[in-house]
């Protein structure tokens, strides 16, 4: 249960952010509405009065575990169409969710909802997978995997923080480390409430806080957000059922180009874990 203290300095950091007028200059969101392929069912998870998230659920097998999986900024849930033929490949089934102004999400996106939003998402989907379980025949239901790029780095972390004993693992790709560098790549300026932003959002206080299994993956050419983000967030993670793998030759939004090192890492990662 939050303290007085912490909710207040919560709800002062998002009055903050809500005031700056470069905060939402943070998100490139865009409305996209495709028909789900074969295999594939869309959902409407409420997170708001009047607002839901748009997500698709690649489901090839219940037997199989799914990722529950948050992507990066300017794309939408549609755009992991061929991606989750590679989650298929590892016998991962694949549930990718949007934030709220992007694909056929409604609102708008801020720093608030990237924050409350995940809570609502979590609890949507494992009610969801312990139903489609109960359908198969199941007892309950493959241990589900966490999985965040870039922006969505930071909900799969307050994810696994918050509810990671529901989860095998977290497999973070291209994320940050301090939200700080990000808030300032966009010029958002906090004044003071710099530090508790980065207490709030940052992956490496997050990840402080995070038992399960973690699979850092980066881009070795990452120019927008360095392989010391990747560093850091493994150097975090205060176990040592952890991984770093750095993938030669991609950089931030190319690093799919490099599919065998990529699913490689993965395939690795949980023969392991």
């Amino acid at each position: 249960m939050p303290t007085h203290e912490t909710s207040a300095s919560l709800d002062e950091l998002f009055r903050a952010l809500d005031a700056s007028p470069r905060s939402a200059g943070v998100f490139y969101p865009r409305q996209v509405k495709t028909t789900p392929p074969a295999g594939a069912t869309d959902h409407d998870i409420p997170v708001a009065p009047g607002v839901t998230l748009g997500a698709r659920w690649h489901l090839s097998d219940p037997r199989n575990p799914t990722v529950l999986a948050f992507h990066g900024n300017g794309e939408t849930v549609p755009d992991y169409d061929d991606i989750a033929d590679g989650c298929l490949g590892l016998g991962l089934n694949l549930f990718i969710v949007d934030y709220r102004g992007y694909g056929w999400s409604g609102g708008q996106p801020t720093l608030r909802s990237l924050h409350d939003d995940p809570a609502q998402v979590a609890a949507y989907f494992e009610r969801a997978l312990a139903e489609k379980s109960r359908e198969a025949g199941l007892d309950r239901p493959p241990k589900p995997l966490l999985f965040g790029r870039s922006l969505g780095s930071s909900p799969a972390s307050r994810i696994a923080r918050e509810r990671g004993g529901a989860y095998r693992a977290l497999i973070l790709e291209s994320g940050f480390s301090d939200v700080r560098y990000v808030l300032a790549l966009f010029q958002v300026d906090l004044g003071d409430l710099r530090d508790e932003a980065h207490r709030r959002f940052s992956n490496t206080e997050l990840l402080k806080h995070v038992e399960i299994p973690v699979l850092s993956l980066h881009g070795a050419n990452d120019r927008l957000l360095p392989p010391a983000h990747a560093r850091e967030n493994h150097a975090a993670v205060p176990h040592e059922n952890k991984e770093l793998r750095l993938i030669e030759g991609a950089g931030h939004n190319d690093i799919l180009l490099f599919a065998p090192a990529y699913f490689g890492a993965i395939r690795d990662f949980l023969q392991r874990h």
